[in-house]
C-alpha cells in the first residue's frame, strides 16, 4: 500500500468545514493511504504504490508564493503537485516498463509532494455544497494524478484527467474497467 506522509503548514491541524460548521482534524482522515492506493491502481501505475507521497496543508499566501515562483502565476490556488521523480508528463512512456522504472526510482523513494491550500478547498467545497473532507480528498487525487503525469493544458489531455478523476472519486473503476 502507498505511504502518505501528512505535513501541516497551518497555525493548527484543524480547520473548519464552512457548511457543517464543524472542525476538520486533518490528522484524523485516515484515509489518505486508501485513496493513494485506489489512485495507482486506477492509473496502471501500481508500480508505484511503494513510494512515499507528502501531503501538506498550508494558507493561501504560502500556495501563491510557490505558484508565482514555479508556474509565474501570483495567485493562490487550490492544489500543486512537485513530482520528485522527473516529468513524468513530458515522457511518460518510459515508466510504462516496469523494468525501467526499477532501475530508475529507488524502492521506497518519494514520488513527491502535493500541496492543498486549507482557505481555497473550503472555499470550493462551500460553493459546490459538499463537505470540507470531500473537497480535500478530490484535490488529492488531483495532486496524485498530477504526480502521475496525467494534466489538463489542451481539451484531451482534460477530458481524460477528469474522466479519470471522476471514476476515482466515485469508486467507480476496476483494473478491468479502465483497460
Amino acid at each position: 500500500m502507498a505511504n502518505v506522509a501528512i505535513s501541516i503548514r497551518l497555525d493548527s491541524p484543524e480547520a473548519k468545514d464552512l457548511i457543517s460548521s464543524k472542525t476538520v482534524n486533518l490528522d484524523d482522515i485516515n484515509d489518505w493511504k486508501q485513496i493513494a492506493e485506489n489512485v495507482y491502481q486506477a492509473t496502471f501505475k501500481p508500480y508505484f504504490s511503494n513510494h512515499e507521497v507528502v501531503l501538506s496543508f498550508c494558507r493561501a499566501a504560502e500556495i501563491q508564493k510557490l505558484n508565482s515562483y514555479f508556474r509565474n502565476i501570483d495567485e493562490p490556488t487550490d492544489v500543486l503537485s512537485f513530482n520528485s521523480i522527473g516529468n513524468l508528463s513530458e515522457d511518460l512512456a518510459k515508466f510504462d516498463d516496469l523494468t525501467q522504472i526499477q532501475e530508475e526510482v529507488e524502492p521506497d523513494a518519494t514520488l513527491g509532494d502535493v500541496i492543498i491550500c486549507i482557505e481555497k478547498a473550503q472555499i470550493q467545497a462551500k460553493e459546490k455544497n459538499i463537505s470540507l473532507k470531500e473537497e480535500l480528498q478530490i484535490l488529492f487525487i488531483h495532486g496524485l494524478l498530477h504526480l502521475l503525469g496525467y494534466d489538463h493544458e489542451t481539451p484531451e489531455e482534460a477530458r481524460e484527467m477528469f474522466a479519470l478523476q471522476e471514476k476515482i472519486i466515485t469508486g467507480n473503476f476496476s483494473i478491468q474497467s479502465l483497460k
